[in-house]
């Protein structure tokens, strides 16, 4: 009786061994990438949450667009799911993983928001560096209230003479009828002490990754950087544009690499509240009408 108590031991002990090196099969999503999905998957979900009546058709786009950025389909999740919720201390394991995640992004986004309110002095020195200070993630429709993006930032101590800033996102349009008929406009602005502007727009049509580049020309001080990203569809106004992963990065004391030359011309006015694009941006897109743009209002505070 002992010896077979024995054995059933040594089966229990070899049964949790194996359970611990079991090999996740090859057509279930792996658990990195299923972490890095459920964490914009989540997210999505709490954007779709807090949506009006009006706009819940967007709740699928939402979701769509998380499965597109990761390559995976929505029967790939579900079944991965369900595989994972049979193999609980997988998903323990992401889950873990997921809280670590949100538990630092939240204590980010603190500093971010307290430095932004002038509660504390956060110093950020260095050559490069990225000075976001607000969501990485912006959903625009052609409605009047929610087709921008505008962001302005106090420049501090750490900001000197003749520094470069770049901004960047990923833009991914939602055409209703197949064909992408709405444009967004981009604009990154300097603002130095002795009033004068320099800035530079672009208008973009095409989903990918879009970059701004402004290097001070100017030995006054930069006295803040503002910008903007504005959407607009006249002819479909149902239509949207997902503006993912912006970043906008400072460089100083640093030789940075020349860019390519850029067809469209600076502008020595600041780019805020455009009645009408320049034109030679009509020109550079074939357009065959003026494009139109809405005042803007100032949105410091927009969540």
């Amino acid at each position: 009786m002992k010896k077979q108590t024995g054995w059933l031991w040594i089966a229990a002990l070899l049964a949790g061994m194996a359970s611990c090196g079991k090999k996740i099969p090859d057509d279930i999503i792996q658990p990195d990438a299923m972490e890095s999905l459920l964490y914009d998957y989540h997210l999505a979900s709490t954007m779709s949450n807090s949506l009006s009546y009006t706009e819940n058709y967007k709740k699928d786009a939402y979701y769509k667009y998380v499965f597109e950025k990761h390559h995976v389909t929505e029967e790939e999740f579900d079944s991965s799911m369900v595989w994972y919720t049979r193999n609980s201390d997988q998903l323990a394991t992401i889950y873990k993983n997921l809280q670590k995640r949100y538990e630092s992004e939240e204590s980010h986004m603190k500093v971010q928001v307290a430095k932004r309110d002038n509660q504390i002095d956060v110093s950020m020195s260095g050559d490069t560096v990225d000075v976001w200070q607000d969501r990485t993630l912006y959903w625009l429709s052609a409605s009047e209230l929610t087709n921008k993006l505008v962001f302005d930032l106090k420049a501090d101590t750490t900001f000197k003479p003749h520094d470069a800033m770049e901004l960047t996102a990923y833009f991914h349009f939602m055409p209703k009828k197949g064909r992408i008929s709405g444009k967004a406009v981009m604009a990154l602005n300097f603002y130095f002490d002795n009033d004068s502007v320099q800035g530079l727009t672009r208008l973009i049509s095409n989903s990918g990754r879009q970059r701004l580049y402004v290097r001070a020309d100017s030995a006054f001080t930069i006295r803040s950087i503002s910008g903007f990203v504005y959407y607009m569809d006249e002819k479909n106004p149902e239509t949207s544009v997902l503006v993912d992963n912006i970043r906008l990065t400072r460089y100083h004391n640093m030789q940075v690499e020349k860019v390519e030359s850029d067809t469209i011309p600076r502008i020595e006015t600041p780019a805020e509240q455009p009645k009408e694009l320049p034109k030679p941006l009509e020109q550079k897109v074939g357009m065959d009408e003026k494009v139109q743009i809405q005042p803007m209002r100032k949105m410091e505070n927009r969540k």
